[in-house]
């Protein structure tokens, strides 16, 4: 075997790209370099550049001969003729030889016996090719040349260096074709910074970052043979805020599994024209994953399907078979090898129940925004390192509530600036096109600690199981409705939702207001206004009791009202709003004499969350548990 320093530099047919190449797999084979006898299979991270690595692996076997010699190595593809797996099996049979996948590729468990490893090759990265360019043409090359060869496509790269043009010169050529490109040609992402981001390198993924790194080393198994594919994950449903990137997370899961990825969604199959146009795509992308397994199949925004139980209207015919046309696809990869269903909603709660059973999605991970450390990093991935640590650090401090999405406008807009300017990005560009934090004054944030405690101190006597709560202490001035606190309760899947389940929600939803009528005398608009506040959640639970769950004054169900306005419903049925007023005004009592009640706790758990910001559920329950007095009602009771 050898090293990059004893190949010869005027190799026949070698180019920078084939030297790169070269340069991936000795580091790859490495520990196989003493080894007289060795069959590797060698996983390439772009098949378009598969002549470039399969001359690269030819040099590594004979590296004192400039001939081709096909009986030690080649390149597989399982689409075509068997012919080639043949004589990759006979080839197997000499002293040494290296086979090249495809990263979509299953490599066939015959030819897996006879490998003494398979071994993912990664991407060059700036480094590399700094260090390859210096080896073969005795040149230093600076960070911003270096970052735009990792951008070129090699065919282009081979034709710029064709004729033996110096490598000065096409190091100039290609430097200028990158500035030259429009901001129309040129995305503002950074191809080495997100196209190539691995899941080992992102930050603030939590739970779906911990699934992911799962999920590589089960497919790793699953390769190897030691693990049967009915013990690795083939659906999960990834669900949060709009923004923190899940289709990001989706692509460089791909990565880090060595898989392909193929991206669906209810609107890009449904452009494609009626319904049965709509199946036929729909269906096109599945046998696309199952022909190119092991596969990760991407289907954003899987919410847009809806829910046949909601499925109202002139269209619901339409939704209904959409639905089944789905859940036809998803039950037909069950026995399907290799390949794995990825699916992101905002609304998770909007989800077909069936599309999230066993066998289908059944595994659910939520991604939440990015906490301080995550922004960071963040930052740091989109200025691709070309500022200071402390840097990072106050932008991430000046970004509370932003998504990753945000983070990366926020960075363009910067470039933006900084490109007018005729300069390189600075501190000054990220800062002017952050929002303005400004810092919750002490007698605003004791008003919302006195609201989120009083949810948490109802919830929690009403028998909610409590996740904690929480202050915000920064605000965005530039922003409109921000959450600046929040009580968080787990869902309970099998509690019987009954009329008392619906009066101890309502109740435990207009409990901030009823806290800040008991403890500061009144309550403010904070808990008022349209979807997403209290009393509106409130209001629209009254509504479903009384005109979709049965459970009012009479019986009839009118469905799922949840996207009708208040008005359009009130005038359907005019008496509607006093016998749902009345409700309110009930509960809120109700609510107001628990927190009577436990008023010394209350007070008590204020000062703890105005002083620590953040409180456990079993913080309040030991609280709750300590005032002698506490004792939980009877559920639904007025």
């Amino acid at each position: 075997m050898t090293t990059l320093k004893t190949i010869s530099h005027d190799r026949k047919g070698f180019a920078l790209p084939e030297f790169l190449a070269y340069a991936s797999i000795s580091r790859a084979v490495r520990p196989y370099r003493r080894a007289r006898r060795f069959a590797l299979g060698l996983v390439i991270p772009d098949w378009n550049y598969k002549t470039s690595y399969l001359k690269a692996a030819l040099a590594i076997v004979n590296p004192d001969s400039e001939y081709r010699f096909d009986d030690q190595a080649k390149i597989f593809d399982g689409s075509r003729s068997d012919d080639t797996h043949g004589s990759i099996m006979d080839m197997l049979l000499n002293d040494q030889s290296i086979i090249l996948f495809r990263p979509s590729e299953a490599v066939p468990s015959d030819l897996r016996l006879g490998l003494d490893a398979i071994i993912e090759l990664s991407t060059p990265d700036t480094r590399r090719v700094q260090g390859v360019v210096y080896w073969a043409y005795g040149i230093q090359v600076p960070e911003a040349q270096a970052r735009a060869l990792v951008r070129t496509d090699w065919q282009r790269l081979k034709l710029a260096m064709a004729r033996g043009r110096p490598i000065s010169r096409v190091l100039s050529v290609i430097e200028k074709m990158a500035q030259a490109e429009t901001p129309e040609q040129k995305p503002d992402r950074d191809p080495e910074a997100l196209s190539h981001i691995r899941l080992e390198d992102m930050q603030g993924y939590g739970e779906a970052k911990a699934w992911g790194l799962d999920l590589a080393c089960d497919l790793t198994d699953w390769r190897a043979g030691t693990l049967s594919w009915d013990d690795v994950d083939r659906g999960v449903l990834l669900s949060g805020p709009p923004g923190v990137g899940k289709t990001i997370f989706a692509r460089a899961l791909a990565i880090s599994c060595g898989v392909k990825l193929i991206i669906g969604s209810y609107a890009k199959w449904q452009a494609k024209g009626y319904l049965n146009d709509f199946l036929k795509a729909m269906q096109r992308s599945f046998q696309e994953a199952k022909q190119s397994a092991p596969a990760i199949l991407f289907i954003d925004e899987i919410d847009a399907f809806g829910s046949r139980e909601d499925a109202t209207g002139s269209n619901a015919s339409y939704d209904i078979k959409a639905i089944n046309g789905l859940l036809e696809q998803l039950d037909g990869i069950e026995g399907r090898e290799g390949v794995i269903v990825v699916a992101a909603s905002n609304h998770p709660e909007m989800v077909d129940p069936a599309i999230i059973r066993s066998g289908r999605l059944d595994r659910h991970v939520r991604i939440p925004l990015p906490n301080l450390h995550a922004r960071a990093a963040i930052f740091r991935l989109h200025l691709r390192e070309s500022m200071a640590e402390q840097d990072y650090r106050v932008f991430a401090e000046l970004s509370e509530g932003a998504s990753g999405a945000d983070i990366q406008r926020t960075v363009r807009n910067a470039r933006r600036r900084a490109r007018r300017l005729r300069r390189a990005i600075t501190f000054d560009d990220v800062r002017c096109h952050l929002p303005i934090s400004v810092r919750i004054p002490p007698e605003a944030l004791r008003v919302n600690a006195v609201h989120e405690i009083g949810h948490a101190v109802v919830g929690s006597i009403l028998g909610m199981p409590l996740v904690g709560v929480e202050l915000t202490t920064n605000v965005l001035a530039t922003a409109g409705n921000q959450s600046v606190g929040k009580a968080i309760f787990e869902r309970q899947p099998w509690v019987r939702r009954n009329k008392d389940h619906y009066l101890d929600i309502i109740a435990m939803t207009l409990a901030g207001m009823a806290a800040e009528e008991v403890l500061l005398g009144s309550h403010d608009d904070g808990s008022s206004g349209g979807r997403g506040s209290d009393l509106y959640d409130a209001t629209r639970t009254v509504i479903a009791i009384e005109r979709s769950h049965g459970m009012g004054r009479g019986l009839a169900s009118f469905g799922d009202l949840s996207d009708q306005p208040i008005n359009e419903i009130s005038h359907m049925d005019p008496a509607l709003l006093a016998r749902v007023d009345a409700t309110l005004q009930e509960q809120f009592r109700r609510t107001k004499s628990i927190v009577e009640e436990h008023r010394a706790v209350c007070e008590s758990l204020v000062d703890l969350l105005v002083d620590q910001l953040k409180l456990s559920g079993q913080e309040v329950l030991d609280a709750l548990d300590e005032d002698r007095d506490a004792s939980p009602r009877a559920l639904g009771s007025g």
